[in-house]
């Protein structure tokens, strides 16, 4: 099986970085590493102009570099069976992954070997939407997952396996609401008591236009300032 790894497609989340840095000093055969965000990492910041993973399927003639860059990963992710494309949260008990609505079927069997127990579906623009093979790691700064020997060696596990035969047991979700700072304010959130994939009052979630029962997720996260948190549905 052939596997690229990504990091830094937001340049100031750690965890992708490192586990690249460890794939290039102690290279792993049919394993390859890209640093998807270089402008971003320099800069320690999530970006440099606009969220690369905001801006697929890019374009490749245009002048904004994250937009070129996003076309540039995507036809990368073209030559590999399975993407690993890592993020960190600063929200606690968030582990989880990310897949497009077309997402190859094995990917969930990819994330239960990784030990990824929660898949939320993102049909939103962002690289999980236009390559379908793969699977985006989000994991907290405090999870015990957030380790990159401990990936390096899932990784290189997972890359010797041909044939899937399991039966993953995961927690299926849709991305379905982003929460704004509006709604913070108008629904007063930060009085709510919100959790991680704890289902929310009914009454908020239905003012917001979502269907109950209703769980939030990156509930004022400080890597994306400019939203309160998203909400998703059960699947």
């Amino acid at each position: 099986m052939r596997i690229l790894v990504i990091g830094g497609m937001h340049g100031n989340e750690p965890l992708g970085l490192a586990v690249v840095k460890l794939f290039q000093e102690k290279p792993v055969k049919n394993i390859d590493v890209v640093l998807a965000n270089e402008l971003a990492i320099e800069a320690s910041s999530r970006f440099s102009v606009q969220d690369l993973n905001r801006s697929f399927p890019g374009n490749k003639k245009s002048k904004d570099y994250e937009s070129r860059r996003a076309a540039q990963l995507l036809k990368l992710t073209q030559k590999y069976n399975v993407v690993l494309d890592f993020h960190n949260t600063c929200c606690p008990n968030n582990d989880c992954g990310f897949v497009g609505d077309t997402a190859n079927g094995k990917l969930y069997e990819v994330a239960w070997l990784l030990g990824l127990d929660r898949l939320i579906v993102a049909d939103y623009d962002c690289i999980n939407k236009f390559a379908s093979n793969c699977l985006s790691v989000e994991i907290s700064l405090d999870s015990l997952f957030n380790k990159p020997e401990l990936w390096y060696e899932r990784i290189k596990q997972l890359s010797l396996i041909e044939d899937f035969s399991t039966k993953p047991k995961i927690e299926r979700y849709r991305f379905v609401y982003r929460m704004t700072l509006e709604d913070k304010e108008k629904f007063n959130l930060d009085e709510q008591n919100l959790n991680a994939f704890q289902r929310m009052d009914d009454k908020i979630a239905k003012a917001m236009g979502v269907s109950v029962p209703a769980y939030p997720i990156f509930i004022g996260d400080s890597f994306t300032p400019y939203n309160y948190g998203g909400v998703l549905n059960k699947l």
